[in-house]
């Protein structure tokens, strides 16, 4: 991040607590419309148990610090305490700041000396037209009206004010949890200076709230907070519903059922192309059924197995890279070779063999990449060991036991299978766990 001297320095502060899904595009909106314009970045986390912190600490000249006493003013308060520029901006971490917002500040600024505080309102970027249309003309027109009546207004989420001027309010109270807290710095302040409210100092923000709570619920508890805090010097509601959890709890249980389903999906259309690649060879190829029947059955089983394998790991497997999607590839064209040599037990074997052993590199390959690695490890040392069965089976089929060497090992695949799915329920797992 480049630093331009500028008249005045402005450190950027951004409370974030388990912001994973926003921070990144929040800070790359604030780098690209700032033009290095800011004395410095904090974000400072709040005790996130998601990765917010290690996402920002990507960006260069990026400050992260961490602030363990969870609480929206309690991460301002911090913001206070450390930042060294003489204003101090407040963004929020799911907001996003346009190529004018810096600008507009400097100018405010350097005309308005006796000003301790600018703020402006939201324009949302994720929410519905209409629902956007209706909060633009709330804003264009509650602003307004409350900011003349009060004497002083400022939004939490988009406001710039002067560092001295906070220390001398003594900074954030921090036994206001949410709903209020702006107010009443925003009264607080009036007393050692103005504090402006302008329509054109707008910010970008999600409008994930509202979509949550209700068009109107929300709007009525900000503003009941609004005017508790102006009359009375206290919020009116104490407790809070925290989006940011709400959100990432709705976001995570989406994408399970979605994975769930993919997963679904997807062991059937493998499975039931195994099946038609069988089917075919059955009906178009000419051979001796008699001999091949302990064959029909090791792959019939196989077939099966392989559908509740595809059905669980899919679940867990990350999104597809060229090496993994290769892999997959290597897997189908094995199978469909294993349904072509029905009628060739070595051929048969030595391309089930080759299918344990690319499934064993596949999984190896995801260790440490899921979470699962104990349901990883079971699921390769399963494959090692029906690699080390067929090389049995094709010693036995070499040295001339061909039926006795095929019918042990249908036998033992068929019992291994019912070991792994009633006494050691392995592809049977509804909730995944790493046990």
């Amino acid at each position: 991040m480049v630093k331009i001297q500028n008249k005045i320095k402005i450190s950027l502060i951004i409370p974030a607590y388990n912001e994973e899904n926003y921070i990144e595009e929040c800070l790359e909106n604030a780098i690209k419309h700032s033009d290095g314009k800011f004395h410095e970045i904090i974000v400072i986390d709040n005790n996130s148990t998601d990765r917010t912190r290690e996402l920002a600490g990507k960006f260069p000249g990026i400050r992260v610090v961490h602030e363990p006493e969870k609480g929206l003013t309690r991460a301002r308060q911090k913001g206070l305490e450390i930042a060294t520029g003489d204003y101090l901006a407040y963004i929020d971490a799911d907001t996003r700041l346009h190529p004018s917002w810096i600008k507009i500040a400097e100018k405010f600024f350097s005309k308005h000396p006796e000003a301790v505080s600018l703020s402006g309102p939201y324009r949302y970027y994720d929410g519905s037209i209409p629902k956007n249309f209706f909060q633009h003309i709330t804003w264009w027109v509650g602003g307004p009206i409350n900011y003349y009546m009060a004497g002083y207004m400022v939004l939490g989420g988009n406001f710039i004010a002067k560092k001295e001027a906070l220390l001398k309010t003594g900074g954030f109270d921090k036994k206001i949890d949410f709903f209020g807290e702006d107010t009443d710095i925003a009264r607080r302040l009036s007393k050692h200076g103005k504090v402006i409210f302008k329509m054109d100092f707008f910010i970008y923000s999600s409008s994930r709230r509202f979509q949550k709570e209700g068009f109107i619920k929300t709007n009525w508890t900000y503003s009941m907070n609004f005017w508790w805090q102006v009359l009375f010097h206290h919020p009116l509601t104490k407790e809070y519903t925290d989006q940011r959890l709400e959100n990432n709890l709705e976001k995570k249980d989406n994408i399970e059922k979605v994975q769930k389903k993919g997963a679904e999906i997807k062991a059937w259309v493998v499975s039931s192309f195994f099946a038609l690649a069988f089917i075919v060879t059955w009906v178009f190829e000419s051979f001796d059924w008699h001999k091949a029947i302990p064959l029909a059955i090791f792959y019939a089983v196989f077939v099966f197995n392989t559908f509740f394998s595809i059905r669980c790991f899919s679940r867990i497997t990350p999104p597809y890279s060229l090496m993994h999607g290769t892999i997959d590839l290597i897997l189908a064209s094995l199978y469909i070779a294993i349904a072509i040599n029905i009628d060739s037990p070595a051929y048969f074997i030595f391309f089930t063999l080759l299918v344990f052993a690319v499934s064993a590199l596949k999984y190896t390959l995801l260790l440490g990449n899921t979470g699962y690695d104990a349901m990883l490890k079971r699921k390769i040392l399963i494959d090692m060991i029906g690699v080390c069965g067929c090389t049995l089976v094709i010693g036995g089929i070499l040295i001339g036991y061909v039926r006795t060497s095929i019918w042990a090992w249908v036998a033992i695949f068929i019992l291994a299978n019912i070991i792994l799915f009633y006494f050691w329920p392995f592809y049977r797992i509804d909730v995944l766990e790493d046990r």
